[in-house]
């Protein structure tokens, strides 16, 4: 989480809002928002892009974590153990997807920043 702070507090630099602009203040979510908005000139897009992989690249280290917590499930009873993998196969999937969701995110706005 601390990475997506730090990625959207760049981008919002990189958009020209600087730390004495409002936007700073609100919550990280709605920081993105706003930035997704300001986002026109090819360089903001680019800007853009980035911080979707950045995202994505998270996204893999938290699906390669769980991952390996999964792995680390032996011995005690066996149900608990395939339950405790899957739960860790399952959230694994997911922020594999999410990934591959920021990934696509990322190509839009450098094809965006391409079309301008």
């Amino acid at each position: 989480m601390r990475l997506l702070w730090t990625s959207a507090v760049a981008l919002a630099i990189g958009l020209g809002l600087g730390p004495g602009t409002a936007a700073l203040a609100v919550e990280p979510h709605d920081l993105e928002a706003l930035v997704l908005e300001l986002a026109t000139t090819p360089a903001q897009h680019h800007a853009v892009a980035a911080h979707y992989r950045a995202q994505a690249e998270e996204a893999r280290q938290e699906a390669a974590r769980h991952r390996s917590m999964g792995k680390t499930y032996g011995g005690g009873k066996f149900v608990l153990r395939q339950q405790m993998q899957k739960h860790c196969d399952d959230l694994a999937a997911e922020y594999d997807a999410l990934a591959k969701q920021y990934d696509q995110l990322a190509k839009l706005h450098d094809q965006e920043a391409g079309a301008e």
